[in-house]
């Protein structure tokens, strides 16, 4: 088989569903993974109605679902870890349930898809982390967004170091993205999440960057050959 194949979640809106769409067009299988349906119709994407946070039930699912394509002979397998949530709230306030399922959906569940790719698949593997500026720079109202993001980006660089197949691991940040998590992040009171007032500027002047961007990017890195094992890039770098 020529094809190439991608795993991409979060497809229902944003990035990954911006992601999604250019793959087919670029002639890819795409299996996409989000809690709501994605409006992409097209014969080459499968799309997998699955809670990422809800770890145990979507990991079997995914196993059932897409454990056998992916190891189908494809010239070519790419990972988009995506989906995310943007918890915000000063760390007093955070609750002990939605910091867990952020923790599980920010790290835990791209960091298990990570491996089983790298499991299934005998194909040269390209995996992609959405990151954020937050990985690297506190915020303050995003210490759970920060720190679990933090942790992808440790996690790539570690898998990147462990697996001696051909792989490569870009730890990607797409800049002030217009979706809805960051809609959600800017509605939040101030007193809550001062860096709010940033955002709301950044929208007001629209400087907000169009899913399109960032999408177009992670595309060329997966479709892109040899390079380091793992990277780090910015919007435009």
């Amino acid at each position: 088989m020529s094809e190439r194949f991608a795993l991409v979640t979060g497809t229902s809106t944003g990035i990954g569903a911006a992601v999604a769409r250019e793959l087919v067009q670029r002639g890819w299988q795409v299996a996409g993974i989000a809690r709501r349906p994605a409006k992409i119709d097209d014969k080459r994407y499968q799309h997998l109605a699955l809670d990422l946070s809800d770890v145990g039930k979507a990991a079997a699912a995914i196993e059932r679902q897409l454990g056998e394509r992916l190891a189908q002979r494809w010239e070519r397998v790419g990972l988009v870890n995506n989906a995310a949530v943007g918890l915000a709230g000063r760390v007093q306030n955070l609750d002990a349930a939605e910091l867990a399922r952020s923790f599980e959906l920010n790290t835990v569940v791209p960091l298990w898809l990570m491996g089983f790719v790298l499991k299934r698949a005998k194909a040269p593997v390209r995996v992609v982390n959405v990151s954020s500026g937050a990985a690297q720079r506190p915020f303050p109202g995003l210490a759970a967004y920060c720190a679990s993001k933090a942790a992808l980006r440790m996690a790539g660089m570690s898998v990147a170091a462990e697996d001696a197949r051909e792989l490569h691991i870009l730890s990607y940040e797409p800049g002030v993205v217009d979706t809805e998590m960051q809609l959600a992040t800017r509605s939040k009171p101030l007193d809550e999440f001062p860096w709010g007032e940033t955002f709301r500027r950044y929208h007001a002047d629209g400087r907000l960057v169009p899913p399109e961007r960032p999408a177009g990017e992670i595309v060329e890195f997966l479709e892109a050959a040899g390079g380091e094992r793992f990277v780090e890039a910015r919007l435009g770098t």
